[in-house]
Order: C-alpha cells, then structure tokens, then sequence
C-alpha cells in the first residue's frame, strides 16, 4: 500500500517538475531581453528542478534519496548566486555598450 502511494506521489512530482520545466524553457525562448529570461530561468532551478528532484522518494532507496537531498541543498544555495552573477553581468555590459556608442559617435 505503501509503494503504491509512493509510486503515484512519486510520479505527480515528476509531472509537475517536468512541467515546470518546459513553461521555464518557453518563457526562456521568448523573452526578449536578458532580465526576463533570468526570471524564467528562475522557475527551472527553483522549483522545477527541486521537484524532479524530490519525485525520487518513490525509489524507496536511501542512497538515491540522500543524494537527491544533497542535490536539493546545492541547488537552494546557488542557484540565486548564479541568477545574481548572470544579471550583474548582462547590466555591466548594456551599460559597457551604451558608453562605447556615446564615445563613437562622430561629432
């Protein structure tokens, strides 16, 4: 009984990640600029990929349920880093091409 329960709850985790995941990768081709495709970025290593991640307690192993913990734990922890760095960089360099364009222009 248990098993089963597992199993369905399982794989209504891997559902919704898989879900997620692909309206993330849709909102990711059709944004237009660097920022909001970081927002829709934001919804795969969020919440996407924590739910693929957490649809392995159906496994009933431990060595694949700690892992997948693990894996959960990193993601928490760097995922909002590297979002930072990525839109820290793309406003360094929009702000790097709007200066080059002011001094090449012919006066």
């Amino acid at each position: 009984m248990i098993s089963l329960a597992l199993d369905i709850v399982g794989g209504v985790l891997l559902i919704a990640g898989l879900l997620l995941l692909t309206i993330s990768v849709y909102g990711i081709m059709r944004m237009p600029d660097t920022q909001s495709q970081l927002h829709a970025q934001g919804l795969a290593t969020g919440p996407g990929v924590i739910v693929v991640l957490a649809s392995s307690i159906a496994t009933e192993n431990a060595a694949i349920i700690s892992i997948a913990t693990l894996a959960i734990v990193f993601m928490v922890l760097t995922s909002p880093t590297a979002g930072h760095s990525i839109s820290r960089s793309a406003r360094r360099r929009s702000k790097a091409d709007a200066d080059d364009d002011l001094t090449d222009s012919p006066e």
